[in-house]
């Protein structure tokens, strides 16, 4: 199948730029010399493919870049085509021939009849185009007008900001000015139980939420809804503007009984007056259980910090954490929380409200289930394999042997094999990774098709088969992965948006992942694309 240009985009977007390059030559879109649509990929490829390198190398890049979207405007004038060229000329080394483009951008602007674009990026073209004329003043007037018609654009915005600092940097120029429209802080929260509502501890943090806030300045959140002093940073954060996305262990009924109700009929009453304002709800474990489980609880606060941080990288921006303790720095559910945040991720601000209420023995307690088990599942599938006509035995052999070769990193039973596929189901979650990706490694080197692979995070229930001893995650994991699998091209690794969260929480410098699709129905939410980092 030949690749679309649109998958292709998604790959360069979402960092598989070699690989979203080789498909772009595999698929005779670099002969497409008078098609706009496949100039300006090829620009957008170029680009980043610029960025990844320094030097000469870098200017080179950059230079065939601006070609390619300058061709592609003179095929289709667009703004987006011509500044992009612009810009890309600057970063080229040839600073005339940008300003000259930018004049020229200027112009389609004023032409009679407003080009065909958003009324952000109509704007935003025009802000990008006097700062390459060195109009720091009106490009900033202009930035300004950008943010008035979408105020709320951040990823635009974030992809608008970043080219205008290349700008100030080739230009020796300061680019201080524009932290001031960078999008705002994203914030995980998360605080101990022991708050009786409306009493002295809620008034004394709900004055110090006010002040922290006011440093802050989150526009986003993500946290759970408990009794006590989630509710209280929840409510104050909606109070304040900012978008709260709730993370809870279990579905939204479970865990009232379990960590709101409890507490007081007054609680439970807070609880469903926040939740339906949240922006998202998030749930580590979807399947009813009787029990609280503390796996669920523990997975929960990670999903929490693993989307905070990916959306502040998302955006550009900064990322924080808020923690409220008690007298003796718990709860231990909070205290966890706080000791997975890292320095490198941002500010954590730490309160110390001492507990005016004795709740613990009104919660149920949490109870471990051993066949439940946070696990890697994966769904491994080379196309070649079920080709028509089929494969010969000697080529069969030659294609699975790679896959096979780097599986083998995994312990007995972790894989299960099956007619041209492999299922994987790993409770070593770095382990099961680096056998992915060392998948794709390992057929560059045999020079064999390199299979497409899905891979999702998930609480399940993981028993042996029966018959073969190899492991088995019952439920809609298997399944997720292998819908993962079916969307991702040959040589990509496709993650579900669970494990791309977690995996920012927990900081694995040998893995990053980047956005590939969103919110995609099948899949259950976005699907990132997994990379080794080098």
């Amino acid at each position: 199948m030949t690749p679309t240009l649109p998958a292709i985009t998604a790959l360069a977007r979402a960092g598989a730029v070699e690989r979203g390059w080789e498909l772009f030559e595999a698929g005779g879109h670099a002969a497409r010399l008078d098609d706009p649509v496949a100039l300006a990929v090829k620009g957008r490829l170029l680009k980043a493919r610029a960025r990844l390198v320094a030097g000469q190398a870098r200017q080179a890049l950059m230079a065939q870049a601006a070609a390619a979207y300058g061709a592609a405007h003179r095929l289709a004038p667009a703004p987006y085509l011509a500044i992009n060229a612009a810009t890309l000329q600057l970063l080229a080394g040839e600073p005339d021939q940008a300003i000259e483009s930018a004049r020229a951008v200027l112009n389609l602007l004023d032409a009679p009849g407003e080009p065909t674009d958003t009324p952000y990026f109509l704007a935003a073209t025009r802000a990008e185009a006097l700062l390459l004329l060195g109009q720091r003043d009106a490009a900033e007037q202009a930035l300004a007008e950008a943010v008035r018609r979408d105020p709320d654009g951040w990823d635009d915005r974030a992809a608008t900001l970043g080219q205008m600092r290349e700008i100030a940097v080739a230009q020796h120029a300061d680019a201080a000015w524009l932290d001031s429209y960078a999008p705002p802080t994203s914030l995980h929260f998360a605080g101990h139980m022991g708050i009786a509502a409306g009493g002295p501890a809620e008034a004394r943090l709900t004055k110090e939420l006010s002040d922290r806030l006011a440093e802050l300045r989150p526009g986003f959140a993500w946290g759970a809804l408990a009794a006590g002093a989630d509710l209280i940073i929840a409510e104050g954060l909606l109070a304040a503007g900012c978008e709260v996305h709730a993370v809870l262990p279990c579905p939204a009924a479970e865990f009232e009984a379990q960590s709101v109700a409890p507490a007081g009929a007054e609680w439970a009453a807070r609880f469903r007056a926040v939740l339906p304002r949240c922006a998202s709800l998030r749930v580590a474990c979807p399947y009813s259980t009787t029990v609280h489980d503390p796996l669920a609880t523990a997975h929960a606060g990670e999903l929490a910090i693993g989307g905070t941080v990916l959306n502040a990288a998302r955006l550009s921006a900064k990322a924080a954490q808020l923690i409220v303790t008690d007298q003796d720095g718990g709860g231990r559910n909070t205290a966890r929380q706080a000791a997975l945040w890292r320095e490198s991720l941002g500010k954590q601000m730490r309160l110390t409200i001492p507990r005016d209420a004795v709740v613990e023995s009104l919660f149920p307690p949490e109870q471990d289930q051993t066949s439940r088990r946070l696990v890697l599942v994966a769904a491994i599938a080379v196309d070649e394999l079920a080709s028509d006509p089929p494969p010969s035995p000697p080529e069969i052999a030659a294609m699975v042997a790679p896959v096979a070769q780097a599986l083998d990193l995994l312990p007995p039973g972790s894989v299960r094999p099956d007619v041209g596929q492999w299922n994987l189901v790993s409770g070593d979650i770095e382990l099961g990774l680096a056998a992915l990706t060392a998948i794709g490694d390992a057929c560059r080197i045999a020079g064999t098709p390199p299979p497409a692979i899905g891979a999702h995070l998930a609480i399940s229930t993981v028993l042996p088969d029966p018959a073969t001893g190899t492991l088995i995650a019952y439920g809609l994991a298997a399944q997720t992965a292998r819908n993962l699998m079916l969307q991702a091209p040959a040589g990509v690794v496709l993650v579900s948006d669970p494990l791309a969260v977690s995996l920012a929480a927990r900081s694995i410098g040998t893995f990053a992942t980047e956005l590939y699709l969103p919110d995609e129905t099948e899949l259950g939410g976005s699907a990132h694309l997994l990379r080794k980092v080098q």
